[in-house]
C-alpha cells in the first residue's frame, strides 16, 4: 500500500500553481496496477505543498482500514526507516537539509503513522521513490488529476493546462483514464481512474512535452465546442 500526491495546474509560464490530488492505492501481486484506491482532489496551492504529506497518510490509513495490507510505503526517502517509529529529532537527522515546513509536516505524518501502526500492526516505511506502489500511486495521480482538470475546465468554461507526474502519458479508453509510465523498465506499470460521469467525452485535449522541464508532459484541456 502507498499514497502520493501529484498532477499540477500550470500557469502561462508552464510552472505549477497547485497540486491537484492525492491518491492512496493497494497494490497486490503482480504489482502492476492498483487493486483498490482512494482519491481526493484538493488543488493545494504550491506554496503549501508540504501539507499534502499529511493528506497522504490520512488516505493511506483510510484505505488500510478498509482493505488491509502487509506494509505501507510512504513517499519520503529516509533510508527505508520505519516512519511510525521516528520522532522529530530522528527526521531532522535523516533529512538534514529539509525546510522547516517539510520537517513540521513530516513530523505530523510520523505521529499519525505511529498511531496507525499501533492500531493495525502494519509498519509504515519511508521508502520514497524506490517503491513500486508509490510509483503506481503517482501514476494514479496522473489519471485522477486529469479527471479533476477536465471537471475544472467544464465548470469554468475555459482552458486548463495540466502538468502530469514525471515520465507519464495518458490515454482514455471505454470510460477509463489510463496513465502509463514512460520510465524504462516500467512499461507495464499503470495508474487508473474511472470516468463514471462521462466527462472526458465533453472536452478536447492534447498531450505534449513541457518545454521548460525535461521528462515532464502536460495536457491542454478545453471544453468541446
Amino acid at each position: 500500500m502507498a499514497a502520493d500526491s501529484g498532477s499540477s495546474i500550470l500557469g502561462p509560464d508552464f510552472e505549477p500553481t497547485c497540486i491537484v490530488c492525492t491518491v492512496a492505492v493497494l497494490v497486490e501481486e503482480p504489482y502492476r496496477a492498483p487493486s483498490a484506491m482512494l482519491a481526493e482532489a484538493h488543488f493545494c496551492p504550491i506554496e503549501k505543498s508540504y501539507d499534502v504529506l499529511v493528506k497522504e497518510i490520512e488516505l493511506a490509513g483510510e484505505l488500510l482500514e478498509a482493505h488491509g495490507a502487509d506494509v505501507v510505503h510512504f513517499d519520503a526517502s529516509l533510508g527505508r526507516a520505519r516512519l511510525d517509529q521516528l520522532g522529530p529529532d530522528d527526521i531532522a537527522r535523516l533529512w538534514p537539509r529539509a525546510p522547516k515546513e517539510a520537517l513540521r509536516a513530516l513530523s505530523e505524518v510520523a505521529s499519525r503513522a505511529s498511531r496507525l501502526s499501533s492500531r493495525t500492526g502494519v509498519p509504515v516505511l519511508a521508502v520514497g521513490k524506490e517503491s513500486v506502489p508509490v510509483r503506481i500511486a503517482e501514476l494514479c495521480c496522473g489519471a485522477h488529476g486529469f479527471l479533476s482538470a477536465v471537471r475544472k475546465a467544464l465548470e469554468e468554461g475555459g482552458e486548463v493546462l495540466l502538468g502530469l507526474p514525471i515520465r507519464c502519458s495518458l490515454s482514455v479508453s471505454g470510460g477509463t483514464v489510463i496513465a502509463r509510465s514512460l520510465t524504462p523498465g516500467e512499461h507495464d506499470l499503470i495508474g487508473l481512474a474511472e470516468d463514471g460521469e462521462g466527462i472526458t467525452g465533453k472536452v478536447a485535449f492534447v498531450e505534449m512535452p513541457n518545454p521548460t522541464l525535461r521528462g515532464f508532459r502536460m495536457v491542454r484541456i478545453r471544453p468541446s465546442s
